[in-house]
């Protein structure tokens, strides 16, 4: 979570680059986490699509569905944290970028069926006029919070 004081930026000593791919069918904010714990917006990357990116092994990047501020995962973590660039030299010598597939959250089916009735919401706060149990309001409103940090966070 942004402001997280434990999630941030280190030092810039053993570089890395990878490939970021989007394994979703949304699109997805690519952000890097800062020396202050801010989430810094990298890029928005369109489903199937993908991005180069030079980085540092101590430098952690989140991926956030542009859509429904839903967070996405890479290896099935919520953060990525870069691997050195000396791990993936090929047979040849040849320096290869560190293939990273974002991708969607092991979800219940709860969580798909509340997902899917708030992203279907054109006014994204009427969840709390609906008549339904007080426990599925509270499901809803998660969804809403993380709604509200994607918006906050630029996207």
């Amino acid at each position: 979570m942004e402001g997280d004081p434990n999630l941030k930026s280190e030092h810039a000593e053993i570089r890395s680059f990878v490939l970021f791919k989007n394994y979703t069918e949304r699109t997805v904010d690519i952000y890097w986490v800062n020396y202050s714990s801010k989430f810094i917006h990298y890029s928005a990357l369109a489903p199937a699509a993908q991005v180069p990116v030079n980085t540092y092994v101590t430098h952690p990047w989140v991926f956030i569905d542009k859509l429904t501020g839903e967070r996405m995962l890479v290896n099935g973590k919520p953060v990525y944290y870069p691997e050195p660039w000396y791990t993936n030299i090929d047979g040849n010598g040849k320096l290869n970028r560190i293939e990273v597939r974002i991708h969607y959250p092991l979800r219940s089916l709860k969580d798909i069926c509340t997902w899917r009735v708030f992203s279907s919401l054109q006014d994204k706060h009427s969840f709390i006029g609906l008549d339904i149990p007080k426990t599925l309001i509270e499901d809803l409103r998660s969804c809403y919070n993380l709604y509200l940090m994607s918006s906050n966070l630029g996207t």
